[in-house]
């Protein structure tokens, strides 16, 4: 009975640790300090799909974004493992560095573009590359954007081919 108890307890634990868990992972997180600003005062980047936001301002970003003052702040990004064609793997060790100037009351998404790139001993014959790209949601207007990095390609394993 003791054993049940004990059990059940580590299930409900499990359970809020995840939902939890999921509930920051769906939130913006504060990238300043003082007190909450209303919208019209902040700007908030958030990542697009198959997009890691690593950091902003050299502090690890947590959550689908960051909230942000005013000016210039400098986001690393980089494609996530979950980057796929059907038939292979993109993934990429390499975190790309971007900055431009936020303005208030401006969202703006920060996305991976990935591109076929003639092979080259630098892109070890993958093929490919991809660019960080910072937009303003309300104009689409492209803000900023990292070089071209270099994208690995592996073939998806049988069985896991969507």
């Amino acid at each position: 009975m003791k054993n049940m108890v004990f059990h059940n307890l580590r299930i409900v634990a499990l359970g809020v640790a995840v939902l939890a868990l999921a509930a920051c992972a769906g939130e913006a997180m504060k990238g300043y300090t003082g007190p909450v600003l209303p919208a019209d005062q902040t700007a908030l980047v958030t990542r697009g799909p198959y997009t890691d936001l690593v950091a902003c301002d050299g502090t690890k970003v947590s959550g689908v974004g960051v909230t942000l003052l005013p000016g210039v702040h400098t986001i690393e990004m980089k494609p996530n493992n979950q980057q796929q064609n059907y038939t292979v793997l993109f993934h990429s060790t390499v975190i790309g560095s971007v900055s431009f100037t936020a303005e208030a009351g401006h969202r703006y998404l920060a996305y991976v573009s990935i591109s076929p790139a003639p092979p080259t001993d630098e892109e070890a014959g993958s093929g490919y590359t991809w660019t960080g790209i910072i937009e303003d949601k309300a104009t689409h207007r492209k803000v900023a954007r990292t070089d071209k990095l270099p994208l690995f390609v592996e073939p998806v394993p049988a069985g896991q081919i969507m």
